[in-house]
C-alpha cells in the first residue's frame, strides 16, 4: 500500500534512507516487537544512551558557571537519566515511523508513540544498550593497569572518554622510575602554596589527586578529610583543585546532613549525577553516618526515588571530601579516611597573598597535570612491583592501596595511611572508650563487676564517675544503668591501646563484665 511521507526534519539523508528501507510500523497488539525494533535502532545508529544501574542515562556538558575571567575547560562532564520526551525524540531520529490512516486508506509517518518510550524505560535488567559505569574527560588507568587515552566509549571497563576539544599527551607504556619521580614532584610543586603541617599531609594531599583520577576504575576508595585549626586556610582551595583536576571543574559541595534519612535523598541524587568529586564542606561536628560508610566502600548504593515508592541503584565510583575547622570523625568513619592538616599558623590568613590563582593554574596545566599523575601510577604497575613490599594491607580498600598508596612509598614518598593515627586521637568515640577502660581496670583490676556495682563505685570515686559520664549520663545528670550495660555489649571484644571490655559470667542474672589488656 502506498505510503504518504516526506523526509523528516533533523536526520541525515544517509539515515533517513538507511531507516527507510525497514520503517517500524504502528500496529496494535504488537508493542513487545515494537520496542525491541526500537531499541535495536537506538544501538545501531550510535546514539549516546547507557543502562547505569537501573535507569538509562546520556552524558551532558554541565555549564560551568562562573564570575572568573580565565579560561576554563568545557563544563563538567556529567549524567542525566534519561526521560520519556528525550526518549521519544530520540527513538523519532533514528528510525522511521508510519501507521496506517484508517480515513485516507494509507500509511502515513508518525513520531514515536509515548507507550513505546515508557515501555523502553521500564526494561530494567532487560536492556540491550551498553552499560555505563561512568563518563569522563581526562584518561584514565583501568582495572589491568593500562592507561585508558583513546576517545570513545570503553567496553572494557564501562567508561565514556569524551575529551571534548581537549588534547592530553600521551601516557608512556613503560615510564621509567625517573619519570615517575619527576612527574611527582610536578605535583609536589602545585601544591607548594598549601600551609602543610608536616610531609605528611602533602602526600595525602597527592595521593587524593591520584585517586581522583581513577577512582571510576576502583572499587572503593578512603574518604580525604581536610582540616585546619583556623578560616580561610586552604581547605576548600585544596577540594577545588582536586576537583578540577579530575573533571575540570570546582567541586561540587553538600552540607553535613543531619540525618541519615536526609543524606539518603541527597546522596542518591549526587551520585546520579556521575559528578567524579563530591565535597561535604564546612564540617561543624562530628562526621559519621551509615550512609557514608556505605558508599565509601560499596560499589554501588541504592535508595528511594524522591516522591515515589521505586528504588534506585547508582555507581557509588567518586571520590568523597570533607572539609572543614578541626573536623572529627566519628565510628566506623575513621577507619574509611585519610587525614590532610593545613595550618598557616597566622592570625589572619585570610590576607594572604599568592603568586597566581591555584584554581587558574590548575585549570590551565590540566592535561600535563593529568599526565604527570597517571605517569606515576602506571610506572609502578609497569615496573612489576609488587604493593605487599612496599604497604601493608588498608582493610575495605585493597585495590586503593595497591594502585595508589603502594607506588606513592615505592617512591620514598610518606605512607598517607600514617595519617589514620591523627584521626584516632581526634576520634571522641575512642577518647571515651580509653577513659572508660582505664577508670574501670583503676576500680576494679580484672574484678568481675556488674553495671550496677560500678555506679554505686563512681559514687565515690571521681575518675570512675567522670568516665562514666561520658557514656552513660542521662538528661538529669544521673548515670543510666540502662546506657552503660547498651555501651558496653556495642563495644565489646574492641581492642584499643591494647584493652578491651569482656564479658566475665553472670551474677544474679545481671552480666559481670572485666577490663582485660593491662598486664
Amino acid at each position: 500500500m502506498p505510503i504518504k511521507t516526506q523526509t523528516p526534519t533533523g536526520i541525515a539523508a544517509a539515515a533517513f534512507a538507511a531507516a527507510y528501507v525497514q520503517p517500524i510500523e504502528i500496529r496494535d497488539g504488537d508493542l513487545p516487537h515494537i520496542v525491541d525494533q526500537a531499541e535495536k535502532r537506538l544501538i545501531d545508529s550510535g546514539t549516546q544512551i547507557y543502562q547505569r544501574g537501573s535507569v538509562l542515562v546520556r552524558p551532558v556538558r554541565h555549564d560551568a558557571i562562573s564570575a572568573k575571567r580565565f579560561k576554563r575547560a568545557p563544563g563538567a562532564l556529567g549524567l542525566i537519566q534519561v526521560d520519556v520526551p528525550y526518549l521519544v525524540e530520540a527513538l523519532s531520529r533514528v528510525a522511521v515511523w508510519h501507521r496506517f490512516d484508517k480515513r485516507t486508506k494509507m500509511y502515513v509517518l508518525a513520531n514515536c508513540p509515548d507507550r513505546v518510550a515508557v515501555t523502553l524505560l521500564s526494561r530494567v535488567g532487560e536492556w540491550r544498550v551498553p552499560r555505563l559505569w561512568a563518563a569522563i574527560d581526562a584518561p584514565t588507568m583501568r582495572p589491568d593497569g593500562s592507561i585508558l587515552q583513546t576517545p570513545g566509549y570503553d567496553e572494557a571497563t564501562g567508561l565514556l572518554f569524551e575529551p571534548g576539544p581537549v588534547t592530553y599527551p600521551p601516557i608512556p607504556e613503560k615510564p621509567t622510575r625517573a619519570q615517575a619521580e619527576a612527574a611527582l614532584e610536578t605535583l609536589c610543586e602545585l601544591l607548594a602554596t598549601f600551609p602543610f603541617v608536616e610531609s605528611l599531609d602533602r602526600y595525602v594531599a597527592v595521593s587524593l589527586m591520584l585517586t581522583a583520577l581513577i577512582r571510576r576504575t576502583l572499587p572503593s576508595a578512603p574518604l580525604g578529610a581536610i582540616t585546619a585549626p583556623v578560616m580561610a586556610a586552604g581547605k576548600t582551595l585544596l577540594a577545588d583543585s582536586i576537583s578540577i583536576l579530575q573533571g575540570g571543574v570546582s567541586a561540587p559541595v553538600m552540607t553535613q546532613p543531619d540525618s541519615d534519612e536526609e543524606a539518603a535523598k541527597t546522596v542518591l541524587s549526587i551520585l546520579g549525577e556521575g559528578d567524579g568529586v563530591v565535597v561535604i564542606d564546612n564540617i561543624e561536628h562530628p562526621l559519621e553516618g551509615a550512609w557514608l560508610c556505605a558508599v565509601l566502600t560499596s560499589e554501588s548504593y541504592s535508595g528511594r526515588r524522591l516522591g515515589t515508592n521505586s528504588m534506585l541503584q547508582v555507581p557509588t565510583s567518586c571520590l568523597w571530601l570533607a572539609t572543614g575547622n578541626a573536623v572529627q570523625l566519628r565510628g566506623d568513619l575513621r577507619t574509611r579516611a585519610l587525614l590532610c592538616r593545613l595550618d598557616p599558623r597566622m592570625e589572619h590568613p585570610e590576607e594572604r597573598e599568592f603568586d597566581c590563582d591555584l584554581r587558574e593554574e590548575v585549570s590551565r596545566r590540566r592535561t600535563e597535570l593529568v599526565a604527570a599523575g597517571l605517569t606515576v601510577l602506571r610506572a609502578f604497575v609497569s615496573a612489576d612491583e609488587k604493593p605487599s613490599d612496599y604497604v601493608k594491607p588498608f582493610g575495605r580498600f585493597e585495590v586503593w592501596s595497591d594502585r595508589v598508596r603502594a607506588p606513592l612509598v615505592w617512591l620514598g614518598r610518606d605512607d598517607p595511611c600514617a595519617s589514620t593515627a591523627h584521626l584516632e586521637r581526634e576520634d571522641p568515640d575512642r577518647a571515651r572508650h580509653v577513659a572508660m577502660l582505664r577508670a574501670w581496670h583503676s576500680a576494679f583490676s580484672k574484678t568481675p563487676t556488674t553495671v550496677r556495682e560500678a555506679i554505686d563505685r563512681a559514687l565515690h570515686e571521681q575518675g570512675l564517675r567522670e568516665a562514666m559520664e561520658l557514656v552513660c549520663r542521662d538528661r538529669s545528670g544521673q548515670l543510666d544503668p540502662l546506657r552503660a550495660g547498651k555501651w558496653l555489649r556495642a563495644v565489646e571484644g574492641r581492642i584499643v591501646n591494647g584493652a578491651e571490655f569482656r564479658r566475665a559470667g553472670m551474677k544474679q542474672g545481671t552480666v559481670l563484665w572485666t577490663a582485660l589488656g593491662y598486664e
